[in-house]
């Protein structure tokens, strides 16, 4: 264990806290447009994880079933802010099917709490700066939809950086972290399904916050994490 001197003859126990960050991105949007206001994605990374640099951020999605140009530049913009985005496709007009984003959100949670830091590809986002033949795709016919949106195809493989970078080398910062540190879970408006994995993790020993918007919570969610952060108080993740 590791210790700090604080002068005087006090120490101070120093814990490491490995923090994950996990978005609804949907949740996120229905929330701001009551309020009529946009996000700074990096802002918010920021503020929800106190300036630490979480070594997984992850936000969570549901796009149009045909592709649309703006969207794409909405989840570019995301990407950049340093998260992975990982999307789901609506049903086509006419047809009526429920989908979410929960059991992603639940299934990555729960890894993380158990000490992973890596996750499946599967639905993850390919920005267009890292992906050029998206942008080219788009221009497909809309009842063509593209099968490649929104689905990362595997990269070739590549040597390890020397040092992770601020704009986010997850993997490195996954491979080096310490497993016996203070696992920190931030879930950004969670819809009431996550109470439950929450809840779990939770008493699991993971340090657990939920950051919402107070007059659109749930009480489940806000009695299954740890601690909660009202986004509404907030004068700084906001766009001018």
């Amino acid at each position: 264990m590791k210790y700090e001197e604080l002068g005087g003859g006090f120490i101070k126990k120093r814990e490491k806290r490995v923090v994950g960050l996990f978005i609804d991105g949907t949740g996120l949007d229905r929330a701001t447009r009551r309020i009529n206001r946009k996000v700074d994605m990096s802002a918010l990374v920021r503020g929800v994880t106190s300036g630490l640099t979480p070594v997984v951020a992850r936000y969570y999605t549901l796009i149009p079933y045909e592709d649309d140009s703006r969207q794409r530049a909405f989840l570019d913009a995301v990407a950049r802010a340093g998260l992975t985005v990982i999307v789901k496709r609506l049903p086509p007009k006419g047809i009526t099917r429920q989908v979410s984003v929960d059991l992603e959100m639940a299934a990555d949670i729960v890894a993380f709490s158990l000490g992973l830091s890596s996750f499946s590809k599967e639905n993850e986002y390919m920005p267009a700066e890292q992906f050029p033949r998206a942008s080219a795709a788009m221009a497909a016919p809309a009842s063509q939809p593209v099968a490649n949106f929104g689905r990362r195809k595997s990269p070739a493989p590549a040597a390890a950086p020397a040092a992770a970078t601020d704009s986010g080398d997850r993997a490195l910062l996954a491979r080096d972290a310490d497993l016996s540190a203070q696992r920190s879970i931030v879930v950004v408006c969670p819809s009431r399904e996550l109470a439950y994995p929450l809840g779990m993790v939770k008493d699991l020993g993971c340090d657990t916050t939920s950051a919402d918007f107070g007059q659109f919570n749930t009480g489940d969610v806000l009695k299954s994490a740890a601690k909660w952060i009202d986004l509404s108080d907030s004068e700084t993740i906001w766009r001018d």
